[in-house]
């Protein structure tokens, strides 16, 4: 057995009989140094790779996920062990969160594209590298928070990836280049070779968010502004670090969308993007942060274990349960529990209802208040709507009842 130890991080990546794949992790992760060891019995791996006698393919375990074991390839073996580490960095640096999302430099600022399926984030990540750019995240970017609160992204030295086969629009300039950089690959992904990226550890402020939406008829490429709840909806659907208390998340998510727009990238090819993409972050408006971000501030760890309480068959009174935290992002409402197990988006009427319940209130004074409020609904279908809402308020930790 042999350890694949990852500069600044203690948990190993575990090889049993394995080590014929260390020629592909070098190409694979080329800016994050590591060394092979022989195991340590007492630590404890974040994932294991293990090689049978005559099998081609190799028996992957994620000691830090709750994901099945599965059989790959080499190439996908190291892609699961990558999306595990997404996990493991951040269970050693409290001071870390993980989003979901692509981000490239453009003018000493971090551009960061949040995952939206099959709207071609890799790709166009692939092409800004292609026209010069440092990318720091193809699809997991460490997020830290300094200087007064200022989003900072890492780098985490790990080539691009794109996915198999190219699409129709990326054009043959772009195809032959990555025939060029082509690093391993394997039916599904094709890493990419390039040189001079930015590596592990290297940061840079976060200075927007652009939201792609790539069309299927050609179009010309245009960069709109759209609201901060736009983003926020789309990082909202990401993995964030599951186990950092979600009210801290909340808090700073919101406080960077207030200060870093958010836009709307509507493209069909890769060179009209990309372009878009140069002319509109070509310089910044606001005075450059601090070079030297300094430490991270530490998040707060969720509270899983607390036991959320059913729905009372009676609510003499409801109200907001001490310890939530409510936050506008744009023109919506977000909410996050005491124990931070997770944040909620609120509709209108969830909205409403949270502001009638700052005091202890019966639901039977929630209906009448949102009669008045909205007559042309009809009592009948708001005593319904109020009844559910209330369900899923109270089974997510977010409202007590409180007897008066």
């Amino acid at each position: 057995m042999r350890d694949v130890v990852f500069q600044g991080l203690a948990a190993p990546l575990r090889l049993h009989e394995a080590e014929a794949i260390l020629p592909i992790l070098r190409d694979i992760v080329p800016g994050w140094g590591f060394v092979d060891v022989p195991a340590d019995p007492s630590a404890t791996p974040f994932y294991s790779i293990s090689a049978k006698p005559g099998e081609p393919l190799l028996w992957c375990d994620c000691h830090i996920d709750d994901r099945p074991k599965r059989w790959y390839d080499p190439v996908n073996a190291i892609c699961d062990a990558i999306s595990a580490l997404a996990l493991a960095l951040p269970a050693e640096r409290p001071d870390l969160i993980c989003l979901h999302a692509a981000a490239v430099a453009l003018a000493g600022r971090l551009v960061v594209f949040p995952n939206i399926r099959r709207a071609g984030k890799s790709t166009l990540t692939a092409a800004l590298a292609q026209a010069g750019f440092g990318v720091f995240s193809d699809d997991v970017l460490p997020v830290f928070y300094a200087n007064a609160g200022r989003a900072h992204g890492a780098a985490l030295g790990i080539a691009p990836r794109l996915r198999l086969p190219l699409p129709q629009t990326a054009g043959p300039e772009f195809e032959h280049w990555v025939a060029t950089v082509s690093g391993p690959s394997n039916r599904q992904y094709r890493y990419l070779a390039i040189a001079d990226q930015p590596r592990h550890g290297e940061t840079l402020p976060i200075g927007a968010f652009v939201i792609l939406d790539r069309q299927e008829e050609p179009v010309a490429a245009t960069l709109s502004k759209v609201s901060p709840d736009v983003a926020m909806d789309a990082l909202l659907h990401q993995n964030f670090t599951r186990d950092r208390h979600s009210a801290d998340i909340l808090r700073h998510i919101a406080a960077t969308l207030a200060e870093c727009p958010a836009f709307q990238l509507t493209y069909f090819d890769l060179d009209g993007a990309v372009a878009c993409l140069k002319e509109a972050f070509a310089a910044w408006s606001d005075p450059a942060p601090a070079t030297h971000p300094g430490p991270g501030q530490p998040f707060r760890m969720a509270d899983l274990a607390y036991a959320l309480q059913g729905a009372p068959d009676t609510r003499p009174h409801l109200r907001q349960r001490p310890g939530s935290l409510a936050v506008t992002i744009g023109d919506k409402r977000y909410l996050a529990d005491p124990e931070g197990r997770a944040i909620h988006r609120m509709d209108p009427l969830a909205a409403a209802i949270w502001a009638i319940i700052e005091d202890p209130t019966p639901s039977e004074t929630i209906v009448d208040i949102l009669v008045e409020v909205f007559p042309e609904a009809g009592r009948d279908r708001i005593t319904s709507d109020v009844a559910r809402l209330l369900d899923g308020l109270l089974g997510s930790g977010l409202v007590d009842t409180h007897p008066r």
